[in-house]
């Protein structure tokens, strides 16, 4: 920690840094807890995030946290460096999150949190709808000659089609004619030009604090700009790119989205009207093709345990099976619905039906 450290003492002149702690890391990042103490000022604690390199995941972070609105549920970056590359933003503080929640043995707590999380997207969301211009200047400033998009949508979802063809190629399972170009077609209806805001990309369960009535999102890796139905999603997949995605009761999405709703709706009356709804099942579709993509090629070998025993996770058969199932069901995108119910039926010929649980505070005692 001491280079990490040396390289936020320089952006914080006058401070005092003590006491790290270390809060999590990645092969792109590391964060860390630091106490901080400027002369005549009372003691505080700030995050130091320290990434492997001033890449695109700096670049986003950075970039979205220097524009973040006052009224954002999210941190308030303090100081960046591209040399080295560091963020320095407030501390969210260290209660427990959203998955804390869904990991526990409350329902109502869990639906709470879950409500909670809905109303702070719906804030960032709203706070930010007239913010593209601005994310984008602050982008371009960070990138400068290297070519970095504003949306990540279409790069993910033309990967993901490339990735299933080349699955269900190897698993002799046809795919549909059109079935890839009506899935790549999902980024270019729901574009940034209208109902579009500044995402976290990643709103994991797990990327919070919740402090009370108040959630604090953090990690903004992947900020993008895009249309909310991306982030509202989330609720229907459930949580697509997390390991804590076990199914939830429908009662408990529909509560949250009608806490996404109420928050936004006088910003964005979008939200009550029926192509809302579309926009957020196509969405959904999407991201559960996506994230087979992504965890097929492990479920099909051994289909690994968690890495962390202590913290139970649904296997990757039964989330695929269960985004699969999902994703037949589309009346708006048939042919990718076609898709899904054929290399649905062709896995459970080698898995068997492996269900998805819910998760543990929805779990039904004995």
């Amino acid at each position: 920690m001491r280079d990490e450290l040396d390289g936020a003492r320089a952006l914080l002149p006058g401070a005092r840094l003590d006491d790290p702690e270390r809060l999590g890391s990645s092969e792109r990042s590391a964060v860390w807890r630091v106490r901080a103490q400027w002369p005549d000022t009372p003691e505080t604690r700030v995050i130091v995030k320290c990434f492997a390199d001033a890449g695109e995941w700096w670049m986003r972070e950075a970039a979205a946290l220097a524009i973040m609105p006052d009224d954002a549920p999210a941190a308030r970056q303090i100081a960046e460096s591209a040399h080295p590359p560091i963020v320095v933003m407030t501390d969210a503080g260290a209660g427990p999150s959203v998955a804390d929640a869904l990991l526990g043995s409350d329902a109502q707590e869990a639906s709470d949190a879950v409500a909670q999380w809905a109303g702070a997207v719906a804030t960032l969301h709203r706070s930010t709808l007239e913010s593209r211009e601005r994310f984008r200047a602050a982008l371009g400033q960070r990138s400068g000659e290297v070519l970095l998009s504003e949306s990540r949508m279409s790069a993910t979802v033309d990967e993901a089609a490339h990735r299933l063809e080349e699955h269900c190629t190897n698993l002799d399972v046809s795919v549909p004619p059109h079935a890839l170009r009506e899935l790549r077609d999902v980024p270019r209806q729901l574009n940034g030009e209208a109902a579009a805001a500044l995402s976290p990309d990643d709103a994991c369960p797990e990327d919070n604090v919740r402090q009370g009535e108040r959630l604090i999102l953090v990690d903004f890796e992947g900020a993008q700009w895009r249309h909310v139905a991306w982030d509202v999603a989330y609720l229907s997949v459930p949580w697509p790119t997390c390991w804590c995605s076990w199914r939830m009761p429908s009662d408990v999405g529909e509560r949250a989205l009608e806490r996404y709703r109420a928050t936004i709706e006088e910003a964005l009356p979008y939200v009550r009207e029926p192509q809302f709804r579309h926009d957020i099942a196509a969405a959904g579709v999407a991201w559960q093709l996506i994230s087979t993509s992504w965890f097929l090629a492990d479920a099909l070998t051994d289909d690994p345990p968690a890495e962390d025993p202590t913290r139970p996770t649904p296997t990757r058969r039964a989330m695929i099976l269960h985004r699969l199932d999902g994703a037949r069901r589309s009346t708006d995108l048939p042919a990718v619905a076609e898709l899904a119910e054929r290399l649905r039926a062709h896995l459970v010929t080698r898995w068997g039906e492996v269900p998805l649980a819910f998760a543990p505070a929805f779990e039904e005692p004995g």
